[in-house]
């Protein structure tokens, strides 16, 4: 009888060790450096105040914790899509720097009761904070003001999500793309400008050659021009000569005439015909024709 009673009171003891030993684990947890809790008794449905650091915790049986990073969490908006204030779609890569601020910890539970649920309504404010601040900025300022349209998206982003206890910093965009349409025609446009330029620089270039071409051209013609005169004078000179040289032999041979007409007491009809005789005593070869005596004017042969 005795033993039966050693058994069990040593399973009793047994059992009870058990029991104490699964309510000090239930009741215990653990918290990385990088790591902040609340407790929430599952059975009474209270959940404390008291922020927990890293370290081992110990609450009432039935505690769990409810864990939020104590550190910055990257959240990023991959390849998100907005309509920029020309109405164009642009697309581009946001993250951001976000850290549940401990002192409001209890707060944020009570509203979104972990850490994936607050993860997520940040995420979906936030998309809507990137899209209002896209519609404040044209097609070129994306690519010309990227730095102050960081500054604008982070200070919309604090605005928005500051209902939600939230610290932020860092935030970044990347990749920012616009439509293929769009960008053929920018890069058209800028082909377009750099041609225009290239052609505004080769101008005085082409002018000069223009210039020159026309110096010359004008410097040829001079040449031509004073070498037609030159000839001109030249032939004229030479018709005037050749037309004073006849002149001066018919002069002289009218002037022989005259003098042997006067001196040889001929008239007009034996001068013809005294003519006619030295021309045809002249002639190299013989001479065979038939005149009618006197010598005429005109002969009919």
């Amino acid at each position: 009888m005795a033993d039966i009673k050693v058994v069990a009171i040593v399973v009793g003891v047994a059992l009870l060790s058990i029991t104490i030993l699964s309510l000090i684990i239930s009741s215990a947890g653990r918290l990385n450096t990088d790591e902040i809790a609340l407790h929430y008794n599952a059975i009474t449905k209270h959940l404390g105040r008291e922020v927990k650091s890293s370290g081992l915790v110990f609450g009432s049986p039935g505690m769990t914790l409810i864990i939020f990073p104590s550190v910055f969490t990257s959240m990023q908006w991959k390849d998100i899509s907005c309509l920029n204030r020309d109405g164009v779609s642009i697309s581009l890569d946001v993250t951001l720097q976000f850290q549940a601020d401990p002192k409001y910890l209890h707060d944020v539970v009570v509203q979104f009761e972990d850490f994936d649920g607050y993860k997520k309504i940040l995420h979906a404010t936030g998309e809507a904070a990137i899209h209002d601040t896209c519609a404040h900025f044209n097609t070129t300022a994306f690519q010309s003001m990227r730095g102050y349209f960081q500054v604008k998206l982070l200070k919309e982003m604090k605005d928005t999500l500051s209902p939600f206890y939230t610290i932020l910093r860092d935030l970044q965009v990347n990749n920012v793309r616009r439509p293929s349409d769009f960008e053929m025609a920018v890069k058209d446009k800028e082909a377009a400008k750099e041609n225009i330029k290239i052609a505004e620089n080769e101008r005085p270039k082409f002018l000069t050659q223009a210039r020159t071409e026309y110096q010359k051209a004008l410097k040829q013609a001079q040449i031509i021009d004073e070498r037609a005169d030159t000839d001109s004078n030249i032939i004229r000179n030479q018709a005037d000569a050749e037309a004073q040289a006849v002149r001066a032999r018919y002069s002289t041979e009218t002037d022989t005439y005259i003098e042997l007409k006067r001196k040889m007491r001929l008239d007009v009809e034996a001068l013809l015909t005294y003519m006619a005789i030295q021309t045809i005593g002249a002639s190299k070869h013989d001479v065979y024709i038939n005149l009618k005596s006197p010598a005429q004017i005109k002969y009919e042969l």
